[in-house]
């Protein structure tokens, strides 16, 4: 596997269902854990009900 295949620059978000900047997936993830506050989050990722289970349940988090 090369070094491009482990880390994207884009990778495919589960919460909006389209391919993200590779920094927006860490702020996406640290929100989920709680380490950022939600308030920062655009509305687009938190439009899922059960938005955080998914995005901590997803291959990507904590990327």
């Amino acid at each position: 596997m090369d070094y491009k295949e482990m880390s994207p620059e884009f990778v495919d978000c589960p919460l909006c269902d389209e391919k993200i900047y590779c920094g927006e997936c860490v702020e996406n993830s640290d929100t989920a854990e709680g380490t950022i506050n939600e308030g920062h989050l655009p509305e687009k990722y938190k439009e899922k009900a059960n938005w955080r289970d998914i995005c901590k349940n997803c291959k990507w988090h904590n990327y």
